[in-house]
């Protein structure tokens, strides 16, 4: 069970107490992230994130703020995503008030110092390398770059040396004011709390947040009319790859669940088809697995592998020839039963953690404005038909939907261009 409601500043709360933990998460959403942002500034979104544990007026400093948490034994993180940023504490639920006086603390009196972005610049472009390096990571990059090309959606969530470097303190606290805003708020509190006291003691640590309307996010566009590859060079001993097939539907479609089912029969397990086939038959991979990437205004289905970089031609082949079986014969009834169990399996299971919980409700509210419970989700899983996941895959896996990221030791993109077809 959860509760939404809006504070007196606007700013949307969702409590989520959980009878027999001892645990409290406080999850702020703030509704930005790459895709708000423009070329001359990507990545400040990230960048922001990174500010917000320099320091406020009552923490003087990085070491302030960490001791204090480190002294209680809680968990603590933020991350940045294309549409939404997020920061939290997890903790032994007597530290409430401390939770959330650090969490507002950071997010409404961060000082942004000149001296601090300085150094942090070099942070990021220090992290920017380390993905750099990791093709595992990189590719996915690469997948989104090809799908979206130059437009926010395209762009890398850390953005690039270059815009990192070229970043002002007046760039960074004007995003900061346009953009943390109480309407572009979600706070979201789970675990076990006292249900009577809780808005009173958010409102008390968020009354001051900032006051206006925060900037919209451009409307992506989307076209292809053949299948495309991005092949990046690079001498490694494994080659990465990911499929992607555009579902041209977002978040707020209801075919996102059968979506969510296809990918989970086809590489969602160590039982599903991709696994069972193309490693553990043929021996082309480690890792393979497939998901469905969706956001508020883009979709798409990924299958995502390691291959040897002598056999990467026959994986490649291997799992189109996966696909065309699926479109073309479809799913069985079996493993659609088999799917919707495992779903509502590991469901459950997630959702035992305050922290897990607090970014289920939260993310749906910052994103949607729809926030399904446990048992709504599962409900709409288990209306999915098998005709719904059969068409599905025949709207899907087709050519014109087809793109392909690599990132192994080759040069020759017409050697992978000519494979793809499905």
């Amino acid at each position: 069970m959860f509760k939404k409601e809006k504070l007196k500043n606007n700013i949307r709360l969702i409590t989520a107490p959980t009878k027999g933990t001892k645990t409290i998460t406080v999850l702020v959403f703030i509704g930005t992230g790459s895709k708000y942002e423009t070329k001359n500034i990507s990545g400040i979104s990230h960048f922001l994130e990174h500010m917000m544990f320099k320091g406020t007026k009552k923490r003087k400093d990085k070491k302030a703020i960490s001791e204090e948490l480190d002294s209680v034994g809680a968990e603590y993180n933020a991350f940045t995503g294309s549409e939404y940023t997020g920061y939290y504490v997890k903790s032994d639920y007597s530290n409430l008030e401390l939770a959330l006086d650090v969490v507002s603390d950071i997010l409404i009196n961060s000082r942004l110092d000149t001296k601090d972005i300085k150094k942090e610049k070099g942070v990021v472009i220090e992290e920017i390398n380390m993905y750099r390096d990791n093709p595992m990571r990189q590719v996915a990059q690469n997948i989104e770059h090809l799908l979206y090309k130059d437009q926010p959606a395209g762009w890398d969530i850390a953005g690039t040396k270059k815009t990192v470097l070229s970043y002002t303190k007046k760039d960074v606290a004007d995003y900061f004011r346009l953009q943390y805003t109480a309407k572009n708020t979600v706070v979201c509190v789970a675990g076990n709390f006292d249900n009577k006291k809780i808005k009173n003691q958010v409102s008390k640590y968020f009354s001051s947040i900032n006051i206006g309307s925060p900037k919209e996010k451009e409307k992506v566009v989307e076209h292809q009319k053949n299948p495309e590859s991005f092949i990046e060079y690079k001498k490694t001993d494994q080659t990465h790859l990911i499929f992607a097939f555009r579902s041209f539907f977002s978040l707020h479609s209801e075919k996102k669940f059968p979506l969510m089912l296809l990918a989970n029969i086809l590489g969602g397990n160590m039982s599903s088809r991709m696994f069972i086939n193309i490693r553990e038959k043929q021996g082309l991979a480690y890792y393979i697995s497939s998901g469905a990437d969706l956001s508020t205004d883009t979709g798409y289905l990924y299958i995502r592998s390691g291959v040897d970089n002598k056999r990467v031609h026959g994986a490649i082949k291997g799992i189109l020839k996966e696909l065309k079986k699926v479109k073309q014969k479809g799913v069985t009834a079996s493993e659609l039963k088999k799917a919707k169990e495992y779903f509502k399996g590991k469901t459950i299971m997630d959702l035992e953690s305050s922290d897990e919980l607090a970014e289920f409700l939260g993310s749906q509210e910052i994103l949607t404005g729809n926030v399904l419970s446990q048992d709504e989700l599962i409900k709409k899983i288990n209306s999915v038909k098998l005709s719904d996941v059969n068409l599905l895959a025949k709207d899907i896996f087709k050519n014109e939907n087809l793109n392909l990221a690599l990132i192994g030791p080759f040069k020759n993109k017409k050697e992978f261009d000519d494979l793809l077809r499905v």
